[in-house]
């Protein structure tokens, strides 16, 4: 079975059918397999069901290990040290800020957010546009229907 992997789901929709499919597909064996076990079928229900608990734990420890999250180790030493950095400068940033003496946010004015209408009102007055003034122009004349 081709799937691509580089999708937005990353291959996860591909693993969990496998699992699901695989888990499905090995109850036939093992269905058999007791009814074998069932009519004094010895070796061929012992294969059959031990066949499909096989392929129950083999499905369930490979997706369980793809699944898996990689870890800092499996970086390379550059991006290593780079993420290291910025956990510190994050770390320090997060001190400072529980202290209360940044110096970050003494130097810089609060950021002033207006709304739309100040904006559009802005823009008027820029751009020198004026309302615009309907022009009346009297009834409109509807025709007559005689019954």
């Amino acid at each position: 079975m081709y799937a691509r992997t580089h999708s937005q789901t990353g291959g996860l929709l591909q693993l969990w059918l496998l699992k699901r499919c695989g888990t499905l597909l090995s109850f036939q064996p093992i269905f058999l397999g007791l009814i074998f076990l069932s009519r004094n079928i010895w070796i061929e229900g012992a294969v059959l069901t031990g066949t499909g608990v096989g392929v129950i734990l083999f499905v369930e420890t490979y997706t369980t290990l793809r699944l898996r999250l990689p870890s800092r180790g499996s970086l390379s030493p550059i991006t290593r040290d780079s993420l290291n950095h910025f956990a510190g400068a994050a770390d320090r940033y997060l001190l400072e800020s529980a202290d209360g003496t940044t110096r970050a946010s003494s130097t810089r004015e609060p950021l002033v957010r207006g709304s739309m209408a100040s904006v559009l009102e802005m823009m008027s007055l820029t751009l020198a546009v004026h309302p615009y003034a309907p022009i009346y122009r009297g009834p409109v004349p509807l025709r007559e229907f005689l019954l």
